[in-house]
């Protein structure tokens, strides 16, 4: 005959390990004090305090792994939503910061923005085997600029370029290209890849500005 309070899985028996299940620091607590008896020196018990920063060296490292596990958690939801966002650009045309381009027969849109005024930007295209077309496009002042190169009228074979613009004061500034966005993807890293015609790929951080379709 059982006693009150003795009936097999009622309240009086605890499960193994002598703590309930998800019990955070309670369960920490008894699971260190259990293994800290069972382990000490009968002769040479652990003083008091020893225990006690073990205990708290272990709960701040269970706090920084729980911190840990839930911002990779908010980071994936983040890049899952910032897919599914960009995808429904898919077919746009967008402006990609990049530093070379697969010229076809169809002209070419470009940009960049300069600090202060020149006398002289140029844009120049590097071709595989090294060769260099520069294309001036004369005084610019302050602020943003954008251009249009025609590979027919400047004589640019199909292929892929090297770009890049200058201007006579020194300035060197991002070139920014103009590209039909084909396709989005999260990559191994876990961040967004956007993949542009005529550029290759490019992360979130290069586009510039959504030009429509």
């Amino acid at each position: 005959m059982r006693g009150a309070g003795m009936d097999a899985g009622g309240p009086g028996v605890l499960p193994p390990g002598g703590a309930q299940p998800n019990d955070g620091p309670s369960n920490l607590f008894t699971t260190l004090l259990i293994a800290q008896i069972r382990n000490q020196d009968p002769l040479a018990p652990m003083d008091a305090s020893q225990f006690v920063n073990q205990f708290a060296q272990m709960s701040q490292v269970e706090a920084m792994q729980t911190l840990a596990n839930l911002t990779a958690l908010t980071a994936g939801m983040q890049e899952s939503t910032l897919v599914v966002t960009l995808g429904a650009q898919v077919g746009a045309q967008v402006m990609v910061k990049a530093d070379a381009i697969d010229l076809g027969d169809t002209p070419v849109r470009g940009g960049f923005t300069l600090e202060s005024a020149t006398s002289d930007a140029t844009v120049t295209l590097t071709a595989a085997d090294g060769t260099e077309h520069r294309i001036s496009l004369g005084a610019r002042e302050a602020g943003a600029h954008e251009f249009d190169i025609d590979p027919a009228e400047h004589g640019l074979a199909p292929g892929r370029y090297a770009i890049s613009v200058s201007a006579d004061n020194g300035e060197t500034p991002s070139t920014e290209l103009a590209g039909e966005l084909l396709s989005v993807r999260v990559g191994q890293n876990g961040r967004v890849i956007l993949a542009i015609a005529g550029l290759g790929d490019a992360e979130t951080a290069d586009i510039t500005r959504f030009l429509g379709r």
